[in-house]
């Protein structure tokens, strides 16, 4: 009777483990589902905009330029600049932000390194003006939507952005690419 009584118990254990497996199963499986929406809804909503139409770039380029003509005045009278800035990427997003890197000299007339900035009312903001996490957001806004080109450059923050830094960052030799 003992070994008919274990029998039945091993049974119905295994029947257990058999349901309990089941619904974890279902369970991964239900999150991977749900994770893998999230996911796709979060590069979907983080995704680089859509460039403009011709149409809308002919309509809204003398605006930015406009724009980048008093930003870049700003710029130059904040970096206080004897030379001629060298600019990286510049450009305009949909809501008329200014965005893009820049070259300035530091406080002894060295030049410094790629610096992002983006614009508030036509005044540069850099890294160091505002706390980290609000800086990176806002220039995760300006990447996600280069609506007006305003200026061809690099998008590479730091030295080897620079003129100087990909002459030494990039050097080539025999036909090679040295880094």
């Amino acid at each position: 009777m003992a070994a008919l009584d274990f029998g039945a118990r091993r049974r119905q254990t295994s029947a257990a483990a058999l349901v309990f497996s089941s619904i974890a199963v279902i369970g991964a499986l239900g999150a991977v589902v749900v994770t893998g929406f999230d996911v796709a809804r979060f590069e979907r909503d983080n995704a680089t905009l859509p460039p403009p139409s011709p149409e809308q770039a002919a309509r809204y380029a003398p605006l930015a330029r406009t724009n980048w003509r008093i930003a870049h005045a700003n710029l130059e009278a904040r970096l206080k600049q004897a030379s001629p800035l060298e600019l990286g990427a510049v450009w305009s997003t949909r809501t008329g932000r200014i965005c893009g890197l820049v070259n300035g000299r530091g406080s002894f007339g060295g030049l410094t390194a790629m610096a992002r900035f983006y614009t508030v009312d036509q005044q540069p903001v850099f890294h160091r003006d505002i706390d980290h996490l609000s800086f990176q957001h806002a220039w995760f806004q300006c990447r996600r939507d280069p609506y007006v080109m305003l200026n061809q450059g690099t998008m590479e923050p730091g030295f080897c952005g620079t003129e100087l830094g990909r002459r030494r960052c990039y050097a080539v030799k025999n036909g090679v690419r040295v880094e």
